[in-house]
């Protein structure tokens, strides 16, 4: 099932590759497209967690449809208020301007993952499935950069990406609003994010080290069941270049969908 989800364009600052990943699919330029206070704390008066390693609340944590991080005492963001995009009240929704509240330091990534993985535990979609895995990944290559890799991390990171082909394998999200002749909001197919962070390089540090890093990525896509379609040829910040695209292996069966 095709669900359309909201992205408010202003990103967390630290989230620079998904940044550099807009620019590449043509993000010329965007502006915000609502606030609204929701209610509830706010996450600039709540002690924020710092560590490049990851405690677990429970084996799934972070990972569709597991709701443990709502009980973690660790997590500073199960009293905040986060709300999501409603198309007949646009500026009601907060949560990407709580998510810009997280200091953009490497050291803030547990942060992010428990502010996504809470936002994924009570309103399921590839929106916030993804960005939890983004925040897992870069609390893994923040422990890397570190001398240390999280294992819990990398784990986790891993499981939170298979979940968004697993669960929300058509789901995006809108980048925008452009100016003319573009104009409006144009559709991102949240995959094609997933493609481009876990096969090439980006300045998050492989979630499957050793050897040919490239060729591992697409072994495990392909024992989840998924093939790796490489991007057209061209300058990746061409907007006519075709991104990188996950497709599934129709030989195997297709986990079931809300």
């Amino acid at each position: 099932m095709m669900r359309n989800l909201y992205m408010k364009v202003v990103q967390p600052g630290i989230f620079k590759s998904l940044l550099s990943l807009l620019f590449a699919l043509a993000v010329l330029g965007t502006e915000g497209c609502g606030s609204g206070d929701g209610g509830g704390k706010n996450i600039t008066t709540q002690p924020l967690p710092t560590s490049f390693s990851l405690g677990l609340a429970c084996d799934e944590v972070g990972i569709f449809p597991e709701t443990c991080v709502l009980d973690d005492r660790k997590n500073p963001f199960a009293t905040i208020n986060i709300v999501e995009f409603d198309p007949e009240d646009e500026d009601a929704s907060n949560k990407f301007d709580l998510a810009d509240e997280i200091p953009a330091g490497p050291e803030y990534a547990i942060s992010r993952f428990y502010f996504w993985a809470t936002a994924l535990a009570r309103r399921a979609s590839g929106e916030n499935q993804y960005f939890t895995a983004l925040a897992l990944h870069e609390l893994w290559s923040a422990g890397v950069d570190d001398g240390f890799g999280s294992p819990n991390a990398q784990a986790q990171a891993k499981k939170a990406y298979r979940a968004t082909l697993d669960f929300f394998f058509d789901d995006f999200f809108f980048i925008g609003p452009f100016p003319p002749p573009d104009g409006d909001f144009i559709p991102l197919v949240i995959r094609s994010l997933v493609a481009q962070q876990l096969v090439p390089s980006t300045e998050f540090a492989t979630l499957f080290p050793g050897g040919d890093t490239v060729l591992n990525a697409k072994v495990e896509l392909g024992e989840w069941g998924y093939f790796y379609v490489p991007p057209g040829p061209g300058d990746p910040f061409d907007p006519n270049t075709i991104p990188a695209d996950i497709i599934r292996n129709n030989n195997l069966p297709i986990p079931p969908q809300d």
